[in-house]
């Protein structure tokens, strides 16, 4: 205790004390008594342990009598209790009770601090079960709705009363209604085309007698449906598959039939083949459904991530700046210097921290423009990189990357497709190897140039391939996997992404000894992309004036830090507020704009302007987060300004500052 602490004796008699201890011991949970150590002057400075239950003390790893006397900081961590001293005064000063949830080491705790004489009667509950239990729950719920959402048939759900309890978008479109239209809901008011009918007979009948019926009813003119009804607890559950093309091969193989009984065989192969064409569709359609919903999930998290990790960045690159000078002052400390050093290499690591969050958002970025169909040139060694980092969960106890890379040009392709070929390529080359064998197993990555083509090769040392398995691999729905386990599209879907960037797929194998798989592409010229002009900013430059316009107020802060100890920043947190400011002073030398914003978006400043001050528009610069809506892709190719992507540079901002126009005829004036 430091000369100046002082103390205050808790005037809480023994016997209480005693009463208190008596009937807590047993008690599971966590329940201690602290009070305030002051300053002479009152203040209270920290707390220490005047008595703790045996389930305090195992809480706290710490015995009672260890903990008896103790300050917070010396028995529990910033994270934990000794990092409630605020709320802790709080209550002491306040007299009013606190409850709220932290974690103590890896435990979730539920604390309720009582003001108690000068100190704190603090009781603490565990419940990390309780909140993975509720987590896990909400994500299973949410995993649920999400396959009934994606999955490409009709399905919806009654309570006794018939009222529709859940209803999926496919199954509303039948109805030529909206979900939230139907939701909760009389079945029979708000579908009243659907009484009288043996829809509605099946369904009283399965909730009369708590049953399960399958039956086949016409949907429309020429429209069929199999539908599933069965009752499960209070609800009656209700799946229909389109099974029209079905009915119409019946329909066909009827109809040969009865023309010619000797054409019976090949009315029948007939319809069996076009029942598989039929299941290959759905399979397919299902699979491009399911790339669509990760493609758009990948570009709404990219976009989200980006926003925050620019300021993260941002703000590390700051404070190594800052404090590099400090590190380096003449005269400072030992003690200072160690001090600073490990702060900037602590600095130096979460910088390449998230410079590894912004290569992954890249390459979900990357996942998720699969649907863009546009050729051109890409580097085949960043594609592997890329399905080598996303394949890893399946690699790292099975076989060891080894990469042989060649000097090759880029390669006339789409980027995400590639990678997504080199994906499969590697997951399959994984399943081919036994795991727990890692030191034994190879997979080799090798590149090359053949003439006009670039050849990628993918080879495993795993079981490798009879001739017999080898001719049938690239054959939709064959697989040598257990039931279940694989659609046997894999393979198909890789040489169809293939042929259609103009390559070819092939594979040799020997059993035992492992397969090979050889991707084949023609050389493309590396186009020059119009970018932002790498302008480095000039020592003793004059100042100029920035206007920044996000609805970040982290991302704002962030490029005011970066910019405003060389220029004046001003900052605008809409669009609306953006063109209300130009309105009254349009005296800047450069414009940062976020194109995506909740209000008006930067394409609705730029439309104004163009309309009102379209001379303003040259200084613009269009800031990104990856995620663009159709009008956001339209606008960027038909409007010729520069964007940046976040998370940025700084010397990237400072350049484009630099390389700002000259502006005329500025209205002049300050704006706060």
């Amino acid at each position: 205790m430091s000369a100046t602490d002082t103390t205050v004796a808790l005037p809480l008699p023994d016997a209480l004390l005693a009463a208190l201890e008596e009937a807590e011991r047993e008690h599971p949970e966590a329940c201690m008594v602290l009070r305030a150590v002051r300053s002479p002057g009152g203040a209270i400075l920290d707390f220490e342990w005047l008595w703790a239950n045996p389930a305090a003390a195992r809480a706290l790893g710490r015995g009672a009598e260890y903990l008896r006397g103790r300050r917070l900081g010396e028995v529990s961590s910033k994270g934990g209790i000794a990092g409630r001293m605020d709320v802790l005064r709080q209550v002491v000063e306040s007299g009013r009770p606190h409850a709220d949830n932290f974690t103590e080491g890896d435990v979730l705790m539920q604390g309720t601090a009582v003001p108690l004489r000068d100190g704190v009667l603090l009781r603490l509950r565990d419940i990390t079960s309780a909140q993975r239990v509720e987590e896990g729950l909400r994500e299973t719920l949410d995993w649920v709705r999400d396959v009934l959402e994606s999955m490409p048939d009709a399905f919806f759900t009654v309570d006794t009363d018939w009222r529709i309890t859940y209803v999926n978008r496919n199954a509303a479109a039948l109805t030529g209604r909206s979900q939230e239209t139907l939701f909760r809901r009389v079945l029979w008011d708000a579908c009243p085309e659907l009484c009288g009918t043996p829809f509605e007979r099946s369904l009283r009948e399965v909730a009369a007698e708590e049953s399960y019926r399958l039956f086949e009813v016409r949907t429309g003119r020429d429209r069929w449906h199999e539908v599933h009804a069965w009752s499960s607890g209070r609800n009656i559950s209700t799946y229909a598959r389109d099974i029209t093309d079905k009915k119409r091969v019946q329909a066909e193989r009827d109809a040969l039939l009865a023309r010619e009984h000797s054409g019976r065989l090949e009315a029948e192969a007939l319809a069996q083949r076009r029942t598989h064409e039929l299941m290959a569709a759905r399979e397919r359609l299902v699979q491009s459904e399911k790339l669509a919903m990760a493609g758009q999930l990948a570009a709404g998290v990219g976009h989200e991530i980006n926003n925050p990790l620019s300021y993260v960045t941002g703000n590390l690159q700051f404070a190594v700046e800052q404090l590099t000078p400090l590190a380096r002052r003449p005269g400072a400390s030992a003690s200072l210097q160690e001090g600073l050093n490990e702060a900037l290499d602590a600095l130096r690591e979460a910088r390449e921290g998230a410079e590894r969050i912004r290569v992954i958002v890249r390459d979900l970025q990357t996942f998720a423009r699969a649907d863009e169909l546009r050729l051109g040139p890409v580097d085949v060694h960043a594609a592997l990189e890329f399905g080598v980092s996303m394949a890893m969960t399946h690699l790292r106890s099975r076989a060891q990357v080894e990469r042989n890379f060649g000097q090759v040009p880029p390669a006339l392709a789409h980027e995400a497709r590639l990678g997504q070929v080199f994906l499969h390529l590697l997951i399959n080359a994984a399943h081919a190897i036994p795991s727990g064998a890692f030191e034994r197993h190879r997979v080799t990555l090798t590149t090359r140039r053949e003439g006009a083509w670039v050849l990628a090769e993918v080879s495993d040392t795993g079981l490798g391939m009879t001739p017999e398995v080898l001719q049938r691999a690239f054959e939709p729905f064959f697989t040598t996997r257990p039931m279940g386990e694989g659609s046997g599209l894999g393979l198909s879907i890789c040489l169809g992404l293939v042929r259609s960037m103009h390559g070819e797929l092939t594979a040799t194998s020997i059993p035992g000894l492992g397969s090979t798989f050889q991707l084949r592409l023609p050389v493309a010229e590396r186009a020059v992309h119009p970018g932002v002009p790498a302008v480095r900013a000039e020592e003793g430059s004059s100042r100029k004036r920035v206007l920044v316009v996000d609805d970040e107020p982290q991302l704002t802060s962030v490029l005011r830090r970066i910019l405003g100890r060389q220029h004046d920043v001003v900052v605008a947190h809409s669009g609306r507020e953006a063109l209300t400011l130009l309105e009254q002073d349009d005296a800047f030398d450069r414009v940062f704009c976020d194109l995506m914003m909740a209000d008006l978006t930067g394409m609705d400043v730029h439309a104004e302007l163009s309309r009102r001050r379209p001379e303003l528009l040259s200084r613009f610069v269009f800031m990104t987060g990856g995620s663009f809506t159709e009008r956001a892709r339209a606008f960027l190719q038909a409007v010729p300004l520069p964007r940046i992507e976040k998370p940025f540079e700084p010397g990237l901002l400072h350049a484009l500052v630099e390389s700002s126009p000259p502006r005329t005829g500025a209205r002049g004036g300050q704006a706060v």
